[in-house]
């Protein structure tokens, strides 16, 4: 005769059956910290496994995505813990993610393969992390995202520019050090262009390193600077705009103007045996300024005072030889192009004699340099208020 169990055993039965199982099922997650990302900005990414039995291989595949980088911030860890009462195996494996644009980012779904072994048998299984999201904010400045913590600019010269030698060239290095990012989301290599300066560049050098801290990235440049022309020049300043992890708001870090003395001493005016084609116009031009200067001295003592009438009659016999290129430039986009031609400008306006009104050029550092940049500069007032047309 068999004895069934009593009916009110029947469900607790089930139950029990029920959490067996559930209480030796191996998992996998994906675990997020509460943050408000922007684009470019380090994500950590935890992925924990809780796994039972004796694991003897395992490889896991994080996904790549067109909507983020990534990359592993150390080796696996592998622990014995209880959870919940029961001995689990612990894996563990810590991830950076940057996302590439703003909105939702699904990171995942992330597979682990395991091979078990249960006395001389190998198992295999499969545990699966679900997908997580995460919002993502705009970067919040135009250009290339650049998201640190921290960001060193090194700026170091072989020598001094300001007394270089002929055929003397000088190693200008700029290295940028930037932690909790990637080397090749630093910016690219700034250009270095001067009409009266030869410059050759070296390859530059970026990289990744791991730290404690998580990852620092690394670039540097390298360009060997000779002037080819007797003319004094300055290097305008570079800037690096990027977006502090930790405040939470925009920085620059802005290198010094460099200024360079005569490159060719041989065209001097100290070593020439030749008067130079350049300043032989500049002679003939103050011989004209001069006459006409006492041309108007000589009207204004009879009554005659037609002063603003001569100032555009000189404007027009002797113009400013940078003045096209300024205006090129005015109708550009880069503001750094306008610099270097506003520069230009400046030294012709000065080297005629003539003085430039200087609000003009301070209006133009400060929404370079400034705390914040300028992203509507008025290039055609600016134009107008240097040039004084």
């Amino acid at each position: 005769m068999v004895r069934r169990p009593p009916l009110f055993l029947v469900p607790l039965l089930a139950l029990l059956l029920l959490a067996l199982p559930a209480a030796a099922q191996d998992s996998l997650r994906l675990i997020l910290p509460k943050m408000q990302p922007v684009v470019g900005e380090m994500i950590p990414v935890t992925i924990r496994g809780e796994y039972t039995g004796w694991i003897a291989l395992e490889e896991m595949t994080f996904p790549d995505s067109a909507g983020y980088d990534w990359i592993q911030l150390g080796p696996d860890e592998w622990r014995d813990e209880r959870v919940e009462g029961r001995s689990r195996r612990i894996f563990q494996r810590h991830v950076a993610v940057f996302a590439r644009r703003p909105g939702s980012l699904e990171i995942g779904p992330v597979s682990h393969h395991l091979t078990k072994a249960e006395g001389n048998a190998r198992l295999p299984a499969e545990v699966i992390a679900p997908p997580v999201s995460i919002d993502v904010q705009p970067y919040p400045a135009p250009g290339t995202p650049l998201v640190t913590r921290s960001l060193k600019v090194t700026d170091d010269l072989s020598g001094d520019p300001a007394r270089i030698s002929d055929d003397q060239t000088i190693l200008r290095r700029i290295t940028l050090t930037a932690e909790g990012t990637m080397a090749h989301l630093l910016p690219p290599r700034p250009e270095l262009r001067e009409r009266w300066l030869i410059s050759f560049t070296a390859p530059e050098r970026r990289e990744t390193r791991l730290t404690e801290r998580g990852p620092v990235a690394f670039v540097q440049w390298e360009w060997h600077l000779r002037p080819i022309t007797g003319e004094q020049g300055t290097l305008p300043p570079m800037r690096f705009s990027w977006f502090d992890a930790n405040k939470r708001e925009m920085r620059g870090d802005i290198t010094r103007p460099i200024p360079f003395g005569y490159g060719k001493q041989s065209e001097n005016l100290g070593g020439a045996a030749m008067v130079p084609r350049g300043l032989a116009w500049q002679a003939l031009a103050a011989l004209a300024a001069g006459c006409l200067a006492g041309l108007a001295l000589l009207l204004r003592d009879r009554g005659f005072r037609p002063v603003r009438d001569l100032q555009r009659l000189w404007h027009r016999l002797r113009p400013n030889r940078a003045l096209p290129a300024l205006r090129a430039a005015a109708r550009g986009d880069d503001l750094f192009a306008l610099r270097r031609a506003a520069e230009d400008y400046v030294r012709a306006e000065r080297q005629a004699g003539r003085q430039p009104r200087p609000t003009a050029i301070a209006r133009l550092d400060a929404a370079l340099f400034g705390p914040v940049p300028a992203p509507d500069f008025d290039r055609a007032g600016f134009l107008r208020e240097l040039t004084g047309r």
